[in-house]
């Protein structure tokens, strides 16, 4: 299943998901702790944005310039402690455990990692194996491989080369 459709299942299933994470901490320290609860994160995210934001953004925003769109990742300068002040600021006991994760930066590489391991194996996945070329755009060559060239291989691939 592709990226898109999994976030947009996600951000079908995230208020489901925030709603009875809710309930369950509510049910757990009580209904007037878990609403200031509630409030606190909001107001830490806000304060987070607060400090960080507009260094952090112009940060991000010179990286980008510089670096274009390959420039982003979780260790960009600043790029973590915006999207971790922003999930703390949205409604919820899930996307504020996500917030704090990310405003750590132990968990920070972790999870970076984590999602670089994901990209790559996608993007192996979407690369073709064979390429498909049409009759005039190859030609066969000789199974064998003259001395000479044999001499500009790298070791390795020397003796595994038919004469």
């Amino acid at each position: 299943m592709s990226l898109v459709k999994w976030a947009f299942i996600g951000v079908l299933l995230l208020p489901a998901a925030e709603f009875v994470a809710f309930t369950l901490v509510a049910l757990a320290i009580g209904w007037l702790w878990a609403a200031l609860l509630f409030l606190g994160t909001t107001a830490i995210g806000l304060l987070v944005l607060r400090r960080a934001g507009r260094r952090d953004f112009d940060r991000f925003r010179s990286t980008l310039g510089a670096q274009g769109i390959r420039a982003i990742n979780l260790e960009t300068p600043g790029l973590a402690t915006m999207i971790g002040g922003i999930l703390l600021v949205l409604p919820g006991f899930i996307t504020d455990v996500a917030g704090a994760l990310l405003l750590s930066p132990i968990t920070r590489r972790f999870i970076g990692a984590a999602i670089g391991r994901v990209v790559k194996k996608q993007r192996a996945a979407s690369q073709p194996e064979v390429v498909d070329l049409a009759p005039d755009e190859w030609h066969q060559i000789s199974e064998t491989i003259e001395a000479h060239d044999r001499e500009r291989l790298p070791p390795r691939q020397r003796k595994n080369t038919l004469s």
